[in-house]
């Protein structure tokens, strides 16, 4: 599986097996998968835990990237993106075209069949996914101003940052710290094996976090006062689909 870098169009061929509780794979003979192509940047960002998913899922897909913003932006204006904005999902040669990073991580999960049987696991799969987003919202509008239509001078900025490092991330850390506490298997919604929920957190913890706060928050970044978030990181990173998509990409 080797990934080309921008502009790249890489199908990549992911198989893995797994036997879950909560979390499993259809006992009869499953239909052959759509044809699946992710359109995103040539980074990491939210496009990351979608091509994590997809490797553990034994999913194939295309991993296509934008050579630069300008083809990003061409497809926004000819009305290619639903909702202006990426990630991306064209299933079956582009009839249908997904968006939303939770909603394409529940549909991967859906026809890989690993989406949770049992409604209230599944409930608390989708509580834990839609909780990265809330953690992280403060961030996403100190950073995109404009898109929210709040626009911050920057003496504002720098106030709003200075409670997100030192209030807003912290506490939504406390509970995925809590709930990683009280987890008898390390998955963050007590599965048996890990779930789409727990790609999303893993970027976002193992990634994410790492490279933004390095600077300004190395205590985030290292996650020093979360022993229970760096376990988790170290779980996810030692899965073998999240080893072997590491050393594809090297």
């Amino acid at each position: 599986q080797h990934r080309q870098q921008p502009s790249s169009a890489t199908i990549v061929s992911n198989s893995s097996n797994c036997n879950c509780n909560g979390i499993s794979k259809m006992a009869e003979q499953k239909p052959p998968q759509p044809k699946l192509k992710l359109c995103y940047f040539n980074i990491a960002g939210k496009g990351e835990p979608i091509r994590l998913y997809c490797k553990y899922a034994g999913l194939e897909f295309e991993d296509y990237r934008f050579a630069d913003r300008a083809e990003f932006q061409k497809l926004k204006e000819d009305g290619t993106l639903p909702f202006g904005q990426v990630p991306l999902l064209e299933v079956d040669g582009g009839k249908h075209k997904l968006v939303q990073s939770s909603a394409i991580l529940r549909y991967l999960s859906r026809i890989a069949g690993l989406y949770p049987t049992d409604p209230l696991i599944a409930a608390k799969v989708d509580a834990v996914l839609e909780q990265e987003v809330d953690a992280f919202i403060a961030n996403t509008v100190a950073t995109y101003t404009t898109r929210f239509g709040i626009p911050l001078d920057e003496d504002t900025k720098k106030k709003a940052y200075s409670m997100i490092t030192d209030e807003v991330t912290p506490r939504h850390l406390s509970y995925i710290e809590r709930l990683l506490e009280s987890s008898q298997t390390g998955y963050l919604a007590n599965t048996a094996e890990p779930s789409i929920a727990d790609f999303a957190w893993f970027y976002r913890l193992g990634s994410y976090l790492p490279l933004v706060a390095k600077d300004f928050a190395p205590h985030l970044a290292s996650l020093e006062q979360y022993p229970a978030c760096r376990k988790f990181v170290a779980k996810m990173k030692d899965l073998d689909a999240v080893k072997e998509f590491y050393a594809d990409s090297k």
